[in-house]
């Protein structure tokens, strides 16, 4: 290697490994006052009033403390727009790409867009720790890992797409919670099969203590109860924090007739998901739940779209028979309502390999959960179009994990990750001990 190779590989080193900035004090003082809420969103509506301002402290309807099937607070509410492939272009630059691709592909889907309510509001704590991460969380190599983030959303006031990206990641799903909810894909002759009952237990240590940097910020042990072929499999996975520290995010799957625990390679890209028959990429569960290092986010900016939003009737009081049509999910029983997005663009680095070229991802301002997402072929086109359907709980203050209808315009079919209807909904429970999410202690508790 020459002098000017390695002084070139020396720079290369030290732009990828050194902390993006911070934002500034004076930056960090607009949180929380009268334009930018704790966590960035903005607090005014828009010029019309299609979007409201922010609503804090919102209740909804009365519900069990721990949670469970939320009612429905919008259950009388009608829709004040139709979209549909006839009346598209008049609304074209307020829905996404992989939208549209749906609305031209059949003539009989349609976007049922109704008021739109900006209920989402985190407890104080988070606020305030938020508000600290501004001037104290960085983002290191590239994006790909963080350092001095703590027990809030790392990025209030996000400078690139990893950011944002991260705030995804790290959102706040509230206490931990055990569900129980079903899969489904309908494959491309309209025939619905069941990929997956589980039984789901969620925790995030990473808002333990805002005080402290933790491990992991995600551990979820998932248990199947349904089809029959896969009862007593388990899931284990471990969500990192540091992964150039302590590896990439873990998962290791217990098979009931093997009676043994493997370590599942390649968590995280595109291998394809055991627990959806391999109908989507492992990166692509939850909207996105990929490492880091094989794509550079660009943040877009901010922009009005129509997105699925409040879907409590969708994901928690519509049967499976009435929310699953044999080309695409009941747009009858979906909600769709104008808010603003981050739009980020992740693109595949040279030299690493994915099968996707591209991934489109659209953030909700104030919960930053995905709600949208589009994944582009190697030759550019689209091939992927999903719906991330967020719920908020106002109980805990938070928004559960977030399930997803996701659709693969190549072989004609589609899934959902999780479907509560029928099922328990998101219970709260107490923390389980540590020991209780280990490798070992899923073989041992194995039915035999």
């Amino acid at each position: 290697m020459n002098i000017k190779q390695l002084a070139f590989s020396l720079a290369l080193c030290l732009s990828i490994s050194l902390p993006a900035l911070a934002a500034s004090p004076e930056e960090a003082a607009q949180l929380g006052g009268d334009k930018l809420t704790e966590f960035g969103s903005q607090k005014a509506g828009n010029a019309d009033g299609s979007i409201p301002a922010w609503t804090p402290g919102w209740k909804g309807p009365s519900m069990p403390a721990s949670g469970g099937i939320y009612p429905d607070p919008f259950a009388d509410e009608k829709p004040v727009l139709t979209i549909t492939a006839a009346n598209l272009e008049q609304y074209a630059d307020k829905v996404s790409e992989g939208t549209k691709v749906l609305l031209k592909r059949w003539p009989d889907y349609k976007v049922e867009v109704y008021k739109s309510h900006r209920v989402v509001d985190f407890p104080d704590w988070l606020k305030a720790a938020t508000v600290k991460n501004a001037t104290r969380a960085k983002s290191t190599f590239n994006g790909e890992d963080l350092e001095g983030a703590m027990g809030g959303y790392p990025f209030p006031l996000p400078k690139t797409g990893a950011e944002v990206i991260w705030n995804h990641n790290l959102r706040y799903y509230g206490p931990a919670y055990r569900t129980r909810f079903a899969g489904f894909m309908i494959d491309s002759a309209g025939n619905r099969i069941m990929t997956h009952d589980l039984d789901n237990y969620t925790d995030s240590p990473y808002y333990d203590n805002p005080e402290q940097e933790q491990q992991y910020y995600q551990r979820r042990l998932s248990t199947y109860v349904g089809p029959a072929r896969n009862v007593g499999d388990k899931a284990l996975t471990y969500m990192v924090m540091h992964a150039k520290k302590d590896g990439n995010n873990k998962t290791w799957v217990y098979t009931q007739g093997q009676r043994r625990v493997r370590q599942a390679p390649e968590f995280g890209y595109d291998s394809p998901l055991s627990t959806a028959g391999g109908a989507y990429f492992n990166d692509e569960l939850g909207m996105w739940e990929g490492q880091m290092d094989r794509f550079d986010f660009k943040l877009v900016g901010k922009k009005e779209i129509y997105v699925p939003y409040n879907n409590y009737k969708f994901v928690m009081h519509t049967s499976p028979d009435d929310a699953f049509g044999k080309q695409f999910a009941n747009p009858d029983k979906m909600r769709w309502e104008l808010h603003r997005v981050w739009q980020v663009e992740a693109t595949l680095r040279p030299g690493m390999r994915h099968a996707q070229s591209k991934k489109v991802f659209y953030v909700d301002e104030d919960s930053w959960s995905i709600v949208l997402y589009e994944g582009y072929d190697q030759a550019g086109k689209i091939m992927r179009s999903a719906q991330g359907l967020i719920t908020y709980d106002w109980n805990t203050q938070s928004v559960p994990n977030t399930p997803m209808v996701i659709y693969d315009l190549v072989k004609g079919q589609y899934c959902t990750s999780m479907h509560l209807a029928g099922g328990t909904g998101y219970v709260r429970v107490d923390r389980w001990a540590n020991g209780k999410l280990t490798p070992d202690s899923m073989a041992g508790s194995g039915i035999r």
